[in-house]
């Protein structure tokens, strides 16, 4: 029987499938974005400090504190700034969404969801028998952008059990949210980001299906899968 769970925050989490890392404002949206518009690698590291190690390497720096790039960074945490990863191989550091993969402890496969490509994940997650959606949250608390994602990739994935109360409660949720961009901007999260100068990026975000690639997780860092489809 195949089965999804979801967990709201971080929390340790261990799978023979797939884990679904989720941080939609903004972390996974740029991660996709990047590689959609051909970064050749996004590396997610823990510290502002181990980041700008990479700047030696060659690596274009970003990511972000307090929702702003750090001093020393090339690049902020926006998808929007996609377009200036062409080629290039990039190291992301964020306040969540990196943070957020040290609660992986074993899986199958890793990959980077976001309304951007949530149909191609759903794809892509077919080929497991189980599915963990990790939601980054916000500062160790839900965030309500996040757990509206879960819940409607797990829709998409009818056929799978909801595994735990996480899962029922988003599918029920997700039901009934119809319009994606005003529930999100009703968060939170979105708001902080609004008040400082963010709110081209947290609409960015809100966008469903701009891409068919999925950020697959390898020992290097997130590289691109794309053309994925239906393998049920």
């Amino acid at each position: 029987m195949k089965a999804i769970k979801v967990f709201p925050i971080p929390s340790p989490v261990e799978t023979e499938g797939l884990v679904v890392l989720v941080d939609i404002l903004r972390a996974t949206s740029t991660i996709v974005a990047a590689l959609a518009e051909e970064a050749t690698l996004v590396k997610p590291v823990a510290s502002v400090d181990e980041a700008l190690l990479y700047k030696e390497k060659g690596f274009l720096v970003a990511g972000e504190r307090g929702g702003l790039p750090p001093e020393g960074f090339d690049l902020g945490n926006s998808p929007r700034e996609a377009y200036r990863m062409v080629r290039a191989k990039v190291v992301l550091t964020t306040t969540n969404g990196t943070r957020a993969l040290g609660f992986v402890k074993r899986a199958k496969a890793v990959c980077a969801g976001s309304f951007l490509n949530i149909s191609a994940v759903s794809k892509f997650a077919q080929r497991f028998d189980e599915v963990l959606i990790l939601c980054a949250g916000t500062e160790g608390e839900l965030a309500l952008e996040d757990f509206l994602f879960a819940g409607k990739l797990a829709l998409k994935l009818e056929s799978y059990t909801s595994a735990n109360d996480a899962a029922i409660v988003a599918r029920k949720y997700a039901d009934n949210v119809k319009e994606v961009s005003r529930e999100i901007f009703s968060s939170h999260h979105a708001r902080n980001l609004i008040r400082l100068g963010f709110k081209e990026d947290v609409s960015f975000c809100t966008q469903e299906d701009l891409y068919q690639v999925v950020p697959i997780l390898t020992q290097e860092g997130f590289v691109a899968l794309k053309g994925v489809e239906d393998e049920t």
